[in-house]
């Protein structure tokens, strides 16, 4: 694929999250409703028209709908194409007791993570399959591990 198509297939990918979100906060009204932009400037963004390609909502927009979404469907998108993964850290504050919770939830994620790379290498060969089982509890396991850490550095900060 080259620069140009990968660009354009990248920009369509993030036209149609913004319309998920968009969706996802009640259509093109509630959006509008929500951020500094009106109606048509909400469906200009989320257009997968060709006139419209290079038109992207800015980023307080996205921000501004994410957290009434509850979810980060175009940041997700955006870290994926940075070869990256997204992944939430909480909001409440951390106690000891959190962690060890924690700590335990994080030991069971590794233990199944493992199980699953066991199970998928057991017939001698890694398929599809095996490999969509493996990276679901690599995924869950990345967020606990987020979330430990993100407690770790609420424990530190309240030690100061």
């Amino acid at each position: 694929m080259t620069m140009i198509a990968s660009t354009a297939v990248k920009g369509r990918i993030l036209k149609v999250r913004f319309g998920e979100l968009v969706a996802k906060v009640g259509g093109i009204e509630a959006a509008a409703s929500l951020t500094r932009v009106g109606k048509s400037a909400i469906a200009r963004y989320a257009s997968l028209n060709p006139a419209e390609a290079e038109c992207f909502a800015p980023v307080d927009i996205v921000r501004d709908l994410e957290a009434v979404a509850g979810e980060a469907i175009v940041t997700a998108a955006l870290c994926t194409m940075a070869d990256g993964t997204f992944v939430a850290l909480p909001d409440a504050p951390a106690t000891r007791e959190d962690l060890l919770t924690l700590l335990a939830k994080q030991a069971k994620e590794q233990s199944d993570t493992t199980a699953a790379i066991c199970a998928g290498l057991a017939d001698g060969k890694l398929d599809a399959a095996d490999a969509e089982k493996i990276l679901a509890e690599l995924d869950q396991l990345i967020r606990v591990s987020a979330h430990m850490r993100a407690e770790l550095l609420t424990i530190m900060k309240g030690d100061q």
